[in-house]
């Protein structure tokens, strides 16, 4: 099963300019563990010491929103998540 992940920018500087990894798993949180074994530093930008995704962060699959269920939700082989990264500035 292959499913694509889509990086903000600010991640692709952390996957060798990459824009899209294809990653496997049966959820969004397996597919982020997957990109994560291969682009360890992933991890720290977008999840806190809990494992919880950052609140900086949103996850989407096939441009639909899965909050609240960022990490438990399904996915199927084709299937795109976009990782989003949402940083406020003054």
């Amino acid at each position: 099963m292959s499913i694509k992940v889509r990086l903000h920018p600010i991640l692709q500087k952390l996957t060798g300019g990459q824009e899209v990894v294809e990653v496997t798993g049966n959820t969004t949180g397996e597919c982020l563990e997957n990109l994560e074994s291969r682009f360890p530093v992933i991890k720290q930008m977008i999840r806190d010491n809990r494992g919880q995704l950052r609140r900086y962060c949103s996850i989407l699959v096939n441009s639909e929103s899965t909050h609240p269920e960022e990490l438990t939700t399904p996915v199927k082989d084709g299937d795109q998540i976009d990782i989003e990264v949402f940083f406020g500035g003054g």
